[in-house]
């Protein structure tokens, strides 16, 4: 009989996510296990979407009904969706085994309204992605993630001079929206992404994220005309907060805007007292890249970005050359 991934029962939770963390260390798997089972009796991993294979196919001895291959994925708020690769116990179908779960779980988050599947791994579990790249995803790039400590030099304060500001709550949405939309113009970040979500889509996935206030969203304008965004939002479980995105639309660009923008960001999280200020950045954005360091931020960790498109018209993304489970 040809298997069917099937979504695990709540007396399956504890032993799929077992098997999904088993190439971990012990105490590092039973730290994921831990945390997994929490976001399941929280409501924040969805239940529905851990889908496991079961029955006679363990390849070493496994009774009927045993689990023999597990795939998570998390559809989120905007339209985005989380992925985990798949793990299978190790026999001739193995192979076959994954490209099933992934095949399943990926047309399930279509199904739930998601355009974008994505998976984020360290760079040594990059051979954890093999099942999704044989399944639609492209390895498309690295994220660096940087964290400033909020300790500014009186030199960086004096140069904020340049922009007006209005908060999210105080600015026409319209003009948010279109002036966010033409950020995206030619981005050295995330460019696969272009035109895959509608930009309210956008906007609910980020204010989904961490805590939101709109008094920490501004459009930024120079003489009078909106020229950028910035968009900051508190993460309550660590005390830090993090810079969602800041862009500058094309015409723009080059003027020095970026790094006003940025050091606002740093201002408006220290003077709330915040630990550190983190944002994550497109490894290929070498601009951005350079100018977060020379600002002080400082790297703590780089993931690996797998990306999928799951709209049944999009093309296929292109291979680049250059909060959760885990």
């Amino acid at each position: 009989m040809v298997p069917t991934p099937e979504p695990a029962r709540s007396d399956e939770f504890a032993a799929a996510l077992r098997l999904l963390f088993g190439h971990l260390e012990s105490t590092e798997a039973e730290k994921r296990l831990s945390n997994a089972l929490l976001l399941l009796e929280r409501g924040e991993l969805n239940r529905d979407g851990i889908f496991v294979l079961r029955g006679v196919g363990g390849g070493d001895g496994g009774a009927a009904n045993s689990i023999y291959g597990v795939f998570v994925c998390l559809p989120l708020v905007g339209a985005t969706g989380l992925v985990w690769p798949p793990r299978c116990v190790t026999n001739a179908d193995t192979l076959h085994n994954e490209d099933l779960l992934v095949r399943h779980g990926t047309g399930w988050l279509r199904h739930q309204g998601v355009k974008v599947a994505q998976a984020l791994l360290a760079l040594e579990e990059s051979e954890l992605g093999a099942p999704l790249l044989r399944n639609g995803f492209q390895h498309i790039t690295h994220l660096n993630f940087f964290r400033h400590d909020l300790d500014l030099p009186l030199r960086l304060l004096q140069r904020l001079e340049k922009l007006e500001y209005q908060s999210y709550e105080e600015c026409d949405p319209a003009l948010f929206r279109q002036t966010l939309a033409r950020t995206y113009l030619e981005t050295r970040d995330c460019p696969e992404l272009n035109g895959v979500r509608e930009v309210a889509e956008v906007i609910l996935g980020h204010q989904s994220q961490g805590r939101f206030d709109p008094t920490r969203w501004f459009l930024a304008c120079a003489g009078g005309e909106p020229i950028g965004v910035l968009m900051l939002t508190e993460m309550p479980e660590s005390g830090d907060w993090d810079l969602s995105y800041t862009g500058i639309t094309p015409e723009y660009r080059r003027q020095g805007f970026g790094t006003e923008l940025v050091l606002k960001a740093l201002l408006e999280a220290k003077a709330a007292d915040a630990m550190y200020l983190s944002l994550a950045v497109d490894g290929r954005n070498v601009p951005a890249l350079a100018l977060y360091r020379q600002l002080g931020f400082e790297p703590y960790d780089r993931r690996e970005v797998y990306l999928a498109i799951c709209r049944d018209d999009a093309p296929p993304v292109a291979n680049s050359k250059s909060s959760s489970i885990t």
